[in-house]
């Protein structure tokens, strides 16, 4: 007997006049049940006994809500939400920035549609919609989709995962943007004249920029890694002072600004050693900081959020009229250059927290290849030229032949 079917039904008059109807079933997990019904006929039995097999059967097809084919797809996305929240397959950050795409751009757009509804020109056209509005989302989108469609396939309520046929647009190696010295240098110098300038109205900004800038190109640290750095992080004391990355600030859309103890990836954990420039600078803050436990905080205490330095460098920005691509992230791929070209790459991966050096190489490393020294080889195809005689005499001996 199949999970999901029945055997025969047995009938068994009764002395009041009506017939009791017997089924023995086989569920979807394997085990069996039985089943009874007293009916006036023989034929109502029937259709009784076989509704309440299917009722079983479609009972063990839904999911913990009750989902089936004909749910909507916004249900069904919930539903997974749910259940990497239990299981622990994405971080807080992710599912938060998942539960937004969710309701900002995949619902309006599909939401309402029932499962069986959903194929692969659905989510083309979706895929479409998105990229026209924001490019930057839009695979993101289609990746999220994904997963919640595998998640439908894994409930037997979808038979196929549709997402999977549809082809993200190519995109283009975009140039690494990487400040070098002398731009750094500049910057620096800007930060302290936007600091100092004679216009400024309220109380003179804090240091907070021109520290973090400091902190980010001497230890290729995230922003939001920068800003979590905690002082038990910090070892200054040591014949080879060091930093530990340990944890972070997550203060992104929609979200109160707190501490996590965990990074991108395991690799994110590592332990940076301090050029002797940067000391005088956490030694002023350790002696500033008033017992607090971070070395970037507020006024009031709290710790330094990655909103805050994001609005401190755009001010920065348009008072001297700099390229909107100088953000943080900029400098990072400064200092990783920097280790690149002279550690190797995976001496820059492992810098950077990256699992793998590709990610280093494709993003951060902003390096010139160097070519072979070619220049004695390709020199014998020089001399000929120079000790020959005009060209004209080339062609003469090729129309002699």
């Amino acid at each position: 007997m199949e999970p999901g079917s029945h055997g025969e039904i047995t009938y068994h008059d009764l002395p009041d006049g009506r017939v009791r109807g017997t089924v023995i079933f086989r569920r979807i997990d394997g085990s069996y049940g039985e089943l009874r019904t007293r009916a006036t006929s023989r034929a109502r039995a029937r259709r009784t006994l076989v509704e309440a097999v299917g009722d079983e059967y479609e009972a063990a097809h839904t999911t913990g809500d009750g989902l089936t084919p004909d749910s909507l797809f916004v249900e069904l996305a919930h539903e997974y939400m749910e259940h990497v929240a239990f299981t622990g397959d994405q971080r807080d950050t992710t599912r938060h920035e998942n539960r937004r795409l969710i309701e900002k751009k995949i619902a309006p757009l599909m939401g309402a549609l029932a499962l069986r509804e959903i194929k692969a020109s659905t989510i083309l056209r979706v895929y479409k919609a998105i990229h026209r509005e924001t490019p930057r989302q839009a695979d993101t989108c289609k990746a999220l989709i994904s997963q919640i469609c595998s998640y439908g396939v894994m409930n037997d309520l979808m038979v196929a995962n549709p997402a999977r046929e549809v082809k993200s647009v190519k995109k283009r190696p975009k140039p690494i943007y990487a400040p070098d010295a002398l731009e750094l240098d500049q910057f620096r110098a800007i930060i302290r004249d936007h600091q100092n300038r004679e216009d400024r109205m309220g109380p003179r900004p804090s240091d907070l920029l021109g520290d973090l800038v400091d902190l980010i190109l001497a230890t290729g640290a995230r922003v939001s890694e920068a800003v979590g750095l905690k002082w038990q992080f910090v070892d200054l004391e040591s014949e080879r002072p060091s930093i530990t990355i340990a944890g972070k600030i997550v203060d992104s859309k929609g979200q109160p600004k707190h501490y996590e103890d965990y990074l991108k990836s395991e690799a994110g954990w590592r332990r940076i050693s301090l050029p002797v420039e940067l000391l005088p600078m956490l030694r002023r803050r350790k002696l500033a900081s008033g017992g607090n436990e971070f070395v970037f905080h507020t006024r009031t205490g709290a710790p330094s959020g990655t909103q805050d330095v994001h609005r401190s460098l755009r001010r920065v920005r348009e008072w001297a009229h700099l390229d909107e691509e100088l953000v943080p992230h900029a400098l990072r791929k400064s200092a990783v250059t920097v280790v690149a070209d002279a550690l190797g790459i995976e001496g820059a991966a492992q810098f950077a927290g990256h699992k793998r050096s590709r990610v280093t190489e494709q993003y951060y490393a902003k390096r010139a290849v160097q070519a072979p020294d070619t220049s004695i080889v390709l020199g014998s195809l020089q001399r000929p030229r120079l000790e020959s005689g005009a060209v004209i005499n080339i062609d003469r001996s090729r129309r002699a032949q």
